[in-house]
């Protein structure tokens, strides 16, 4: 959902959100759409507005800010001159120009700036990560350095590799108030996830210790097992849940769990956060975590992870859980299988190869659909990392991706492509937490097959912890059924398919003695939930329904998907997914009494030209535009947004056999925002 890198853009501080003076705000009170906001404030970026021309078709303008131009042409500049890009001579910067990395035997800054060793000092750390500075401007985003002072940065540092550490935006999906009947729904998909990958119980004795260490490296704040707290962003600690649900035995509390029930869960392995993402705001560090970070943070997270597990004498199997991505700019978030150039690269990547050196598995997100005219293809960052090898171990892979699948084992409505990798697990319907806490939206993404992907590991080597890395790896691939061709193999496994994992048939491939046979594909996309969703149905059956035109055929040219591209293709790192805009629609089967239909109980953000995709089981795929309910004008005019927190209902077409659907439409900063819904079987 990757939970996913993970996850939306304008170069003028409209809100409170980004005002270095008008100070902290109440976290719960920042929104989906201000998330995104914040990214494009420190980036800049291009803004899609749909028009309609005379003939009624629908076009995308591109409306670039004036920070994105100059962004943009900043980087066609960014070559070496006189021992320092022509990037460091002037503004804008990503990030102001507030922070930078580079590699330097000494440390050192001139006045205004601080100059400090990235990264903590692990045993056996490679020079060249000894090497890298992270250097801080003093006066912060009240006053940003100057092209003159970031210049005299340069010269008085003597860094090479140097660049700018920029923004990163992990979470948006928000806290939401549900009513009971969503609580229902999300406790339903929650006990059907558990139930397709198969939790500790399969295991055929439980191990006297907990062998295995889990460390999600995301939004959540830091926090040792069982002691898990709310993130500002939900994206890290519904994922440690999710883990948690696996490798522990259900823990039921009457009204609320308190430490002490929570510290004698009995589970096979720990599982901790480590805070990737700080900054709630620009220049503004989020009591419980924040929406952005930079690859200096990303990289100082992998650092503490490792340097907490090393103090405690490494005497855990240690899994890092990346559910987070990147694309590739060149210069500032590279992402390749070549060695990369620049120190914030540079830096995650020496780590993880540092970590992996020490017989760590680093599990990481395929990530998501860009969107647009032109997507990407491939895997992101760092899950592409898969093909690269090991330089300790150069037959083993770097860390191991994972790519989403629903319940019939097709990819996710939101895959990306070129993004099928040899492992493929569940990544519909993640969502767990502790009794007391507030529930958060469910992820759909390949975020949620990472973490299933760890844990499935992480059962695996504590029924054997005399397994190494790659056996572990290897194990949990060959117990996977086959679901289609892979675009991506790790280096160790050669000319792979893809697999769907599960906790049975890791155990069974790697000899361990259990009862138990791997699930079958489901005839749909989704679990059976019927209980659930008439409880949903009748809560929503009072809302008006809306009717729809469908689009025949089907013109992808026309989607809103691929009008825009998603907020993700910014110099970013994301969550996997990037939004949950409808953690709890779902289309309804044309199987009962009732008209079929899409209900949408609440959007999470405003969502403008939204068309529903539905796929049929012949294989074929419809559009859907979304009409109001009283025909004045007959549907939505191309510029309307659906706004948030108002239930939606809208007829489909009676008789069509649907397996999947997602939504589509254009946000309200003008990128697309595409998530897959429930469909009921």
């Amino acid at each position: 959902m990757i939970g996913f890198v993970v996850f939306r853009m304008s170069s003028v501080l409209r809100n409170t959100l980004f005002d270095p003076v008008a100070g902290r705000r109440p976290e719960g009170d920042v929104s989906a759409h201000e998330k995104r906001q914040l990214l494009v404030e420190a980036t800049g970026g291009d803004r899609a507005q749909v028009t309609v021309d005379a003939s009624g078709a629908r076009r995308l303008t591109t409306a670039r800010t004036r920070r994105g131009v100059l962004a943009a042409a900043a980087l066609l500049l960014a070559v070496w001159s006189l021992g320092r890009p022509a990037a460091a001579a002037g503004a804008p910067y990503y990030n102001l120009g507030l922070r930078w990395l580079g590699e330097a035997a000494v440390c050192q800054a001139p006045s205004g700036w601080t100059a400090a060793r990235l990264l903590p000092a692990l045993r056996g750390l490679p020079a060249a990560l000894r090497d890298v500075c992270l250097y801080t401007w003093t006066a912060g985003v009240a006053r940003p350095p100057s092209p003159r002072q970031v210049e005299e940065l340069w010269r008085a540092a003597g860094a090479s590799n140097m660049a700018e550490d920029v923004p990163v935006v992990h979470a948006m999906s928000s806290p939401e108030v549900m009513s009971t009947p969503e609580e229902s729904f999300q406790t339903g998909l929650r006990g059907a996830l558990t139930a397709r990958v198969g939790g500790a119980g399969l295991l055929p004795t439980w191990p006297r210790y907990r062998a295995v260490r889990v460390v999600v490296i995301d939004t959540a704040p830091t926090s040792p097992h069982a002691r898990i707290q709310l993130g500002a962003s939900r994206h890290g600690d519904t994922l440690a849940h999710v883990i948690e649900d696996l490798v522990c035995q259900p823990l039921l509390c009457m009204d609320g769990c308190d430490a002490a029930e929570l510290a004698a869960r009995p589970c096979v392995s720990e599982v901790t956060t480590e805070l990737a993402l700080p900054w709630s705001a620009r220049g503004i560090q989020g009591q419980r975590g924040g929406h952005v970070g930079t690859l200096a943070d990303l990289a100082r997270a992998i650092a503490r992870a490792l340097a907490r597990w090393q103090a405690e004498g490494a005497r855990h199997r240690l899994i890092l859980n990346l559910s987070v991505g990147w694309e590739h700019t060149e210069q500032i978030a590279e992402c390749s299988t070549a060695e990369p150039t620049s120190a914030p690269a540079r830096a995650v990547r020496g780590l993880l190869q540092y970590a992996a050196a020490q017989g760590v598995l680093v599990v990481a997100a395929a990530g998501n659909d860009s969107a647009g005219p032109s997507p990407r293809v491939g895997l992101t960052c760092p899950g592409l990392y898969q093909a690269v090898p090991q330089a300790a171990h150069p037959s083993r892979a770097l860390l191991i991706a994972a790519s989403g699948v629903d319940y019939a084992d097709q990819p996710l409505a939101t895959a990306r492509p070129g993004g099928r990798s040899g492992f493929a697990a569940p990544g519909l319907g993640g969502v767990a937490w502790i009794d007391g806490q507030p529930m958060p939206p469910q992820l759909v993404g390949s975020s949620v097959s990472t973490a299933v992907l760890s844990a499935v590991s992480a059962l695996l080597w504590a029924a054997d912890p005399a397994l190494d890395a790659q056996e572990v790896a290897v194990n949990v691939y060959r117990g996977g059924d086959p679901v289609g061709p892979a675009d991506s193999c790790p280096v160790s496994l050669p000319g792979c398919g893809s697999r769907r994992i599960s906790t049975c048939g890791a155990l069974l491939a790697a000899g361990v003695p259990t009862l138990c046979a791997p699930p079958p594909a489901s005839g749909g996309s989704c679990p059976l939930l019927p209980g659930e969703l008439a409880e949903l149905a009748a809560a929503y059956a009072w809302v008006p329904p809306g009717t729809t035109v469908v689009q025949s055929p089907l013109l992808p040219a026309t989607l809103p998907r691929y009008l825009a591209p998603s907020v993700q293709v910014q110099p970013s790192v994301f969550p996997m997914p990037v939004s949950a805009t409808c953690p709890t629609c779902w289309v309804s089967s044309s199987n009962n009494s009732a008209p079929p239909s899409l209900t949408i109980p609440a959007l999470g953000e405003p969502l403008g030209n939204a068309v529903l995709v539905l796929g049929l089981t012949d294989g074929s795929w419809h559009g859907v535009s979304l009409c109001n309910s009283t025909g004045s004008p007959p549907c939505l005019p191309p510029g309307t947004q659906l706004p948030p927190g108002t239930p939606y209902r809208f007829l489909i077409p009676s008789g069509w056999d649907v397996q999947a659907a997602y939504l589509t439409g254009i946000g309200a900063l003008g990128y697309s925002v595409t998530e897959q819904i429930f469909v009921e079987d």
